[in-house]
């Protein structure tokens, strides 16, 4: 049987999620998913060798229309070596822009021999700026099913998709992530729990994927390093939402959506995404793009 491996960063869950769908649909493989973290600046000694599968999955959220700064840290990491590779990626919304913000990664991953064959965008619920309702939840969910099915055919076949290396709005892109990247350095620190409601379970602690929050049991109190990804694990999954991120605390979105159970929740509406359910804003982020997913699954 072939081997393949998923790399993937997923700070709130979407994107371990995807690449689990992956796992499950890429028969004929034998699929490790790995969950990347930074430890003091480094990645963790069992990261398995690409050279010992022979297909190679690069998974990550969209954060700022960019890929997340550990994931470059990661590939940067990763040997030369001469594999196919394919990439799935997970944004909160539909717009296009977001089909571009692995350029960076795969054009250095292209570099040391990696062969991007296959690319996949999947809309998943924010963990930022606004709550998706169970009605998204579940038509977001059970397109990307299907989807990740349809991709995983195609990987298997060998049939390449489009790889969105660069566009004229790449200008764009470097700018945000610039300053995203140290507006979430610089913020880092400002941020703050609530001792009133925090119970001391440390879930933000074991969840920040760089170990950029300690605690210290003596004087009760939590510190917030200077190398925040801004990928909100801590606050989002925070059981009694006692974390406040700072300047974006108004965007914070809390608490698990329990995606697998609200899929299969017969009572809530499916599909969601429809001329008839979408108005104003929401069209313009969710209608193209199920627009085109639909079509690329009727014609499959």
């Amino acid at each position: 049987m072939k081997k393949c491996v998923i790399y993937v960063f997923s700070g709130t869950g979407n994107t371990r999620l995807i690449a689990e769908l992956y796992k499950k649909f890429l028969v004929g493989y034998e699929t490790t998913v790995y969950p990347i973290k930074m430890l003091g600046g480094t990645v963790a000694p069992d990261v398995p060798n690409p050279a010992d599968f022979d297909l190679v999955g690069i998974g990550h959220p969209v954060h700022g229309f960019n890929a997340p700064r550990i994931m470059w840290e990661f590939c940067k990491s990763l040997p030369a070596v001469q594999k196919p590779a394919f990439i799935l990626t997970t944004s909160g919304e539909g717009l296009h822009f977001n089909d571009f913000a692995s350029q960076k990664v795969v054009r250095m991953m292209s570099k040391k021999g990696y062969d991007f064959v296959h690319q996949m965008r999947y809309v998943m619920p924010y963990n930022m700026i606004f709550r998706h309702s169970p009605e998204m939840v579940k038509s977001e969910y059970l397109y990307a099913e299907k989807l990740a099915e349809h991709s995983c055919k195609e990987i298997q076949t060998g049939t390449r998709t489009k790889i969105y290396r660069r566009n004229f709005l790449s200008a764009f892109a470097v700018i945000v992530r610039f300053l995203l990247w140290n507006y979430a350095r610089v913020q880092s620190p400002f941020m703050r729990v609530n001792k009133k409601t925090c119970i001391g379970c440390q879930k933000c602690v074991r969840a920040c994927p760089y170990g950029n929050i300690t605690y210290d049991s003596e004087k009760n109190r939590f510190k917030f390093g200077t190398n925040c990804l801004l990928c909100v694990a801590c606050s989002f999954g925070c059981p009694t939402c006692s974390i406040s991120i700072g300047l974006l605390n108004g965007w914070r979105v809390n608490g698990d959506y329990k995606i697998l159970e609200t899929a299969k929740d017969e009572n809530i509406e499916f599909p969601y995404f429809t001329k008839e359910n979408l108005h104003g804003l929401k069209r313009i982020l969710y209608l193209g793009y199920y627009n085109r997913v639909r079509k690329l699954l009727r014609e499959k």
